[in-house]
């Protein structure tokens, strides 16, 4: 009895060496990741006794979905690329790391907003610890443009980045021009790209009292200008000529007179009204709030125009009245047109 259970035995242990997996019997089977380092600290910079680690940054517009002058924002997406040196990492030549298992200068946006990143976080080792990071971010961010001109003048905008841990004693940016510009194909349809520039600067962190490199991602557009033409200025053009008409009615015909210089201004007011949300909303006047103040100036001037050539048909004055009529068929004319003379030159 003894003998059998004993085959029984050696029976089941030679069945589950065949069931079981090798490392079960050999825990020093298990061979070691080559791409983890096994002692590295990555909250040391790059020599960190040595000179300032400089880390060569580039950024690409891969696309500008939105710029909005009345939220004063933009919405884009950037390829971002950073290289740098860390001799620590030279032998993982090949590798692909987390950011998390290295040394890694984390960038912070100064725009109000939030990066969203669309790639894995991770940088490939090259020759001689080369380390490149290339990530696709996206996000809305706050701007500040000055729209004195608007709509007919080009905006610039700045994407500003500095890191969040190391001052410039430690770390510099470089700027990395072959990795600047644009996709040629943007997703925004009421805008075009002018250029694309970076700078890398310096800059005092307030509440750190630190001092910085800056990377500033600097981006010139310009309206297609031929939506505010046709959509604002033109229909407020044809509502000035309209409050004209009044001056070829006959004085006599008061009501009628005063009837559609009093439909210009209520029709003014109105489309000012309908396009309020089209406008930015800001504490000084811009080129087309101007124009459009000028305009509106024009029919209500007309709108008086009419009541004191009515008063003065009422009073018998009639023949003064004509001729007041004839003198503002010219004079009301080219005062518009000197005013948009005026507003074109100021623009050019």
């Amino acid at each position: 009895m003894r003998h059998f259970l004993f085959a029984v035995f050696a029976l089941l242990l030679s069945v589950g060496g065949f069931l079981l997996p090798a490392g079960a019997w050999a825990q020093d089977a298990v061979a070691p990741n080559a791409c983890v380092p096994p002692s590295y600290r990555n909250d040391v910079r790059p020599d960190p006794d040595g000179e300032p680690t400089e880390v060569t940054i580039g950024m690409l517009i891969a696309d500008l979905v939105a710029i909005s002058d009345v939220d004063q924002s933009i919405s884009v997406d950037v390829v971002l690329r950073m290289r740098w040196t860390d001799p620590r990492l030279a032998a993982y030549e090949g590798c692909k790391l987390p950011i998390s298992a290295i040394w890694f200068p984390e960038l912070i946006l100064k725009n109000s907003g939030r990066m969203f990143s669309r790639w894995p976080e991770t940088v490939s080792i090259e020759e001689g610890g080369r380390v490149t990071y290339q990530q696709r971010v996206s996000g809305s961010f706050s701007t500040y443009h000055k729209l004195e001109g608007y709509p007919f003048d080009p905006v610039e905008i700045s994407l500003r980045f500095y890191p969040l841990d190391w001052s410039i004693e430690k770390l510099v940016f470089k700027d990395d021009p072959g990795f600047t510009g644009s996709a040629p194909l943007l997703n925004i349809s009421d805008w075009r790209l002018l250029s694309v520039e970076a700078a890398v600067q310096t800059q005092d962190i307030n509440g750190f009292h630190q001092t910085r490199a800056s990377y500033e991602l600097k981006i010139t557009a310009a309206r297609y200008t031929s939506y505010y033409f046709w959509k604002i200025m033109l229909p407020i053009s044809m509502i000035v000529v309209m409050s004209w008409f009044a001056f070829w009615i006959d004085p006599k015909e008061f009501g009628t007179q005063i009837g559609l210089s009093a439909t210009s201004v209520l029709t003014m007011v109105a489309f000012i009204f309908a396009t309020t949300n089209l406008l930015p909303r800001l504490g000084y006047f811009t080129m087309l709030d101007k124009y459009v103040a000028a305009s509106t100036v024009f029919v209500f001037i007309a709108l008086f125009q009419s009541l004191a050539t009515g008063y003065m048909t009422s009073q018998g004055r009639h023949a003064l009245a004509l001729r007041l009529d004839r003198i503002s068929r010219v004079v009301f004319p080219l005062g518009f047109i000197v005013t948009c003379v005026m507003f074109y030159t100021a623009l050019v």
